[in-house]
């Protein structure tokens, strides 16, 4: 039924699952149990992380090998990642190839899903290690910050390596509850309607901009002679939301055996700009 908890089926939230997501959620967890590589594009505030915080959950109480990848840059995070959902896996020792072997190995007796947020690039060689994945080894969800012209026109030329799926939207309906229900939580005067369609239409869908204006309700230099400046409330809070740190890089916290892939792609990366710079005719 639409709007009850969905852990039968699809990711449990840590509430019950809103409307607007549900059948979504439950059809993009079987596609990634069923090996499907997807790219999940939408923008920044629009509840993508959150999302995967709930499907991580889904798939451990079912036993099923899972990753978080709270930033994804390059290889280095997806070995990670997929180290960290086959931990019993022993890479000890190892060089470049074996790891990636023995990684695959476990992967193809037992399948899982690899969930890579905010995925900034995608090199040649985390496309290469990806392919190998394929055919029902490992699902894979990279998640895609999608805020301009730029990092729409990345996305397309990515698209060839993964499905595109978009993020929904939360409902302005919704939105309009979740502020009233913010704001009477704090206390504060009773919101106009006019005030909660300016905040409504700034947040464009985006839940997660929306809970930051909700936090930043109670901080003194919003308000003057009892009333709320919104313009300054709402250009804050996508400022927080576009700035946001993203979390630290997994190598930071993992960095055997994945140290060796960040020198594959250096290497990689200057053996290309010195090929561009021959082609041009210049020195480095």
């Amino acid at each position: 039924m639409p709007g009850q908890n969905l852990s039968t089926h699809g990711p449990p939230v840590r509430r019950a699952q809103p409307r607007y997501l549900g059948a979504f959620c439950t059809n993009l967890a079987v596609r990634l149990q069923s090996g499907s590589h997807l790219m999940l594009h939408g923008p920044r505030g629009s509840g993508k992380s959150t999302l995967l915080a709930s499907m991580l959950d889904y798939y451990r109480l079912r036993s099923i090998p899972c990753a978080l990848a709270p930033q994804t840059l390059g290889l280095a995070d997806v070995v990670s990642a997929l180290s960290q959902a086959y931990p019993a896996t022993d890479l000890e020792g190892l060089d470049r190839r074996a790891i990636g072997a023995r990684l695959r190995r476990a992967a193809d007796r037992v399948p899982g899903v690899l969930l890579l947020d905010h995925t900034r690039d995608v090199t040649t060689a985390m496309i290469g290690f990806l392919r190998h994945l394929r055919g029902g080894i490992v699902g894979a969800l990279l998640v895609v910050d999608i805020d301009s012209e730029f990092e729409g026109e990345r996305l397309l030329a990515w698209r060839r390596h993964a499905s595109r799926v978009r993020m929904p939207l939360m409902p302005n309906r919704r939105l309009s509850r979740l502020l009233r229900s913010g704001w009477a939580a704090r206390g504060l005067p009773e919101i106009d309607g006019k005030t909660v369609q300016e905040i409504v239409r700034a947040a464009r869908g985006r839940v997660g901009w929306l809970r930051e204006c909700v936090r930043r309700l109670e901080m003194p230099e919003y308000w003057r002679d009892g009333r709320l400046r919104v313009s300054a409330l709402c250009i804050d809070s996508e400022i927080a939301i576009r700035l946001n740190p993203t979390g630290p890089r997994m190598r930071a916290h993992f960095r055997h055996p994945q140290s060796f892939y960040l020198d594959v792609e250096t290497t990689q990366m200057s053996n290309r700009r010195a090929r561009e710079r021959r082609a041009r005719g210049t020195t480095p």
